[in-house]
């Protein structure tokens, strides 16, 4: 399997952007982030609909905690992740075609988050959700706090950011997560339908339709980029990341 952490390629009019760190469930660290970033900054042609999907058994994990302990001694560092992570979302948004989240396993914490910033989403039947921030002692910091609640409403959100719970994609979708739930073999094939049904419209229309429904997503990183960087300042954050690599470690030595 190549080695590159992201993949790009045309499928039948469709960009398809690939998280490929597999061994590590698609978690990104920050030069994941930044290939993220440049790759998706340098779509030759973002006329045609994007596809985000992950190599593997999962979509993403979101953040790596592991690259963590790398920033969290270096207060310049860490801030300068969690921008990045915020660029690359905005960028997301930004993208003036339709974004579809073809969700093919676990999608987790940030990796929910860069589900939720996409237009569409559809899962395979295996997949399975989680915020997952608050088992490790965070909270979300790449728009979770609001963009989870504007799609399943405000008391399922918090359900899920306060308890850390799964769900499995057939309640993904009862609650309105995901658009669509299909079998893993008809992924691909769902989520490039999905897209061709909004690329036949108009693309000054979709454009400024996208434009409108992310007005403050900005706002929503920057209060969140602000109240993680301050959250891992506490002590209590900064032990109970030390603790979850120290179990990492045991893991990895047995």
């Amino acid at each position: 399997m190549s080695e590159l952490r992201v993949l790009l390629d045309l499928r039948e009019g469709c960009h398809w952007l690939t998280l490929n760190r597999p061994a590590v469930l698609n978690a990104f660290d920050q030069d994941t982030l930044e290939d993220l970033l440049s790759t998706l900054r340098g779509i030759p042609n973002p006329a045609l609909p994007l596809i985000i999907t992950g190599a593997g058994r999962a979509f993403s994990t979101g953040g790596d905690l592991k690259s963590y302990f790398a920033h969290v001694e270096d207060p310049q560092s860490l801030e300068t992740y969690f921008h990045i992570l915020a660029e690359l979302l905005q960028a997301i948004a930004d993208y003036p075609a339709v974004t579809v989240a073809a969700v093919n396993g676990f999608a987790v914490a940030g990796g929910l988050e860069l589900m939720c910033v996409c237009d569409l989403a559809v899962a395979a039947e295996t997949a399975r959700f989680a915020d997952g921030h608050i088992n490790y002692g965070l909270h979300p910091a790449a728009g979770g706090s609001a963009l989870l609640g504007r799609i399943i409403g405000e008391r399922r959100a918090r359900w899920l950011l306060l308890s850390g719970e799964f769900i499995d994609a057939a309640e993904a979708l009862r609650i309105g997560l995901v658009n669509r739930v299909v079998p893993n073999a008809e992924l691909q094939s769902a989520a490039a339908s999905m897209a061709d049904a909004v690329a036949r419209h108009s693309p000054a229309a979709v454009r400024r339709t996208k434009r409108l429904l992310k007005t403050d997503l900005q706002e929503i990183l920057r209060l969140e980029r602000e109240s993680i960087l301050e959250h891992f300042r506490d002590p209590e954050t900064r032990l109970r990341l030390a603790q979850f690599g120290a179990r990492s470690a045991l893991k990895i030595q047995s």
